[in-house]
């Protein structure tokens, strides 16, 4: 009755590939004119990855937040508890050097959470990008302080300061997008 080298017949739900100018039958007795080739049966293309906005953002603000949160404690400690003053960012709002550096903490985060949500939509692997991204600018943020003529310690704490924002922003982010980049799975065929 069957083939034990093809228990399914000729309808191998197995097979892979397809004869692409065979014809479906052939009359009896009659040779092929050539032999037929194959080519993989198309795949579906991949399905988009989409971003949960909402759970997203509120990753991204919590992570705004413990940013702005570390640059203050990091003014502080430095500042007030070891006497080593960090050379602060650029203070804007007029706040001091702890708000400063608080308002910098947050803003980093904001700006990384900006970029990371428009690398999703545009860019073939955002994660690989991102991490480039916040990396370089973390040296160059850490690198900025020894552009003058400071104080080799003020530097040096402020560029470790930048340092531990950059792998804050790095780490929590990433953890965000893991959790909220949504890839719909494809059903077997």
């Amino acid at each position: 009755m069957s083939d034990q080298q093809r228990p399914y017949g000729s309808e191998d739900p197995t097979q892979r590939y397809r004869p692409v100018n065979q014809p479906a039958e052939q009359p009896p007795g009659m040779m092929p004119a050539q032999k037929p080739t194959w080519e993989a049966a198309p795949k579906p293309p991949p399905p988009e990855p989409r971003l949960d906005i909402g759970r997203y953002w509120a990753g991204a603000a919590a992570t705004v937040l413990v940013c702005a949160l570390l640059g203050f404690t990091a003014s502080v400690i430095f500042d007030e508890v070891f006497g080593i003053e960090l050379i602060p960012p650029p203070d804007v709002a007029g706040g001091g050097d702890d708000a400063s550096w608080a308002a910098a903490g947050a803003l980093f985060a904001l700006a990384a959470a900006i970029v990371l949500n428009l690398l999703v939509v545009v860019a073939p692997r955002p994660r690989m990008f991102f991490g480039w991204l916040v990396g370089l600018t973390t040296v160059i943020l850490a690198v900025l302080p020894f552009t003058g003529n400071p104080d080799p310690l003020s530097g040096a704490m402020t560029a470790l300061v930048w340092a531990v924002l950059g792998i804050a922003v790095a780490s929590m982010l990433g953890s965000v997008i893991t959790r909220t980049l949504v890839v719909p799975t494809v059903p077997p065929r």
